[in-house]
């Protein structure tokens, strides 16, 4: 089963998307916009967004069966002999 929730299924622009909130929320965090239990949440969803984009792997996802790659990212993976 962990084998299953590490596979690849985030597509390029669902990594995209959690990249740019993650880094704007760990601004916000880092900056001072928010502050005290919030500040803490925030920073917390940040760093889970940043990794699950770099890791192109959600474990939520998984356990739902939610896959964001297209076909095409799926093929271009199979052929570089990566698994997804």
């Amino acid at each position: 089963m962990s084998k299953k929730l590490f596979r690849r299924n985030l597509g390029r622009t669902d990594r995209i998307i959690r990249l740019i909130i993650g880094v704007l929320a760990l601004g916000a965090w880092y900056f001072g916009a928010v502050a005290g239990t919030i500040a803490i949440v925030i920073g917390v969803v940040a760093i889970i967004l940043i990794g699950t984009s770099a890791a192109a792997s959600c474990p939520l996802n998984s356990v739902t069966n939610i896959n964001t790659m297209s076909q095409k990212e799926r093929e271009e993976h199979v052929a570089k002999g990566i698994s997804y």
